[in-house]
């Protein structure tokens, strides 16, 4: 199973819309809403990334840029 994690605001007749899924067209989806948790880190993350158009990284390069500053070859 895909799942998805998307953060959306409700809008003023407090309903949400959500674009840019990765599912065909008339596929079936299950929707889950919860509030966002105030201080959760991984919503913190996203938010600063997004804010600083910080472009994503695989692991492999986070791996060499952690070494890099360890000085470790």
């Amino acid at each position: 199973m895909k799942a998805v994690k998307k953060f959306v605001e409700v809008e003023r007749d407090k309903s949400v819309r959500i674009k840019s899924l990765p599912f065909k067209p008339g596929s079936k989806v299950e929707v889950i809403v919860l509030p966002a948790a105030e201080g959760d880190i991984f919503n913190y993350m996203d938010n600063l990334v997004q804010s600083k158009k910080i472009a994503p990284m695989s692991l492999r390069e986070i791996e060499r840029i952690v070494h890099e500053v360890r000085g470790v070859k």
